[in-house]
């Protein structure tokens, strides 16, 4: 027979408070916050709050931040954030989708027509003046780019350029992503999507646009551009 060994009472009991007590000071202890106007706030862990700056944000018409002081005096603290569609922008960094061309390449082989694809996506970004760094761009950041469609077909990325590229504050620079394939009309494809994954440009938190496929320029070639 299998003996269990069975804990005195008094110690389980103890074991419970102990871990109360650690639970309780994990939630209570005061925490600084800031709202979204750019004011200090104190938590308090008695269910309490209160304010500890009269700092505030206001946004300028051309689309700059700034931290209005409590002692009168004012300092910008870059973009006003933004989410739509075609652009995200961040305090520091704007990235917006300018257009997406398919390109057609039409090849014949033997008695038939080839027809290949490749969808360009083309992207400016822009550094806030008052960036802490600059951003890296190189070709390894594919595996950090994902284009899919809105039937979850995904279209692998095959190049960005130009790279390699430093973006650096207070400048802008434009970027061409080539994936290959494009949505065909006959399968209800409405609209194609781009994601960023954390790391790209420097970015902490997934990025996406989208367009719709009606928007799109077409475009026939010759050849596509040589991958290097």
């Amino acid at each position: 027979m299998t003996r269990k060994s069975i804990l005195p009472a008094r110690i389980i009991i103890t074991i419970i408070a102990l871990s109360s007590l650690a639970g309780s000071n994990a939630l209570s202890a005061d925490k600084r916050v800031v709202t979204d106007d750019g004011r200090e706030v104190l938590i308090k862990e008695d269910g309490t709050w209160e304010f500890r700056s009269t700092d505030r944000f206001a946004n300028t018409k051309d689309g700059q931040r700034i931290l209005l002081k409590e002692d009168g005096s004012w300092q910008y603290v870059g973009n006003v954030p933004m989410v739509s569609k075609q652009q995200v922008r961040t305090t520091e960094l704007d990235i917006k989708l300018e257009k997406v061309v398919i390109e057609t390449h039409e090849k014949k082989v033997q008695k038939n027509t080839r027809v290949d694809s490749q969808t360009v996506i083309y992207l400016n970004l822009e550094l806030s003046p008052l960036a802490k760094s600059s951003i890296s761009i190189n070709k390894n950041d594919i595996s950090l780019i994902k284009v899919t469609d809105n039937k979850n077909r995904h279209y692998p990325v095959i190049s960005i350029q130009p790279v390699p590229k430093i973006l650096k504050p207070d400048a802008d620079t434009k970027i061409t992503i080539r994936a290959d394939g494009a949505p065909q009309w006959w399968k209800n494809i409405k609209t194609m999507e781009i994601t960023f994954k954390p790391g790209i440009f420097g970015i902490q938190e997934p990025v996406t646009l989208s367009q719709k496929v009606d928007n799109f320029d077409k475009k026939k070639v010759d050849g596509f551009e040589e991958i290097k």
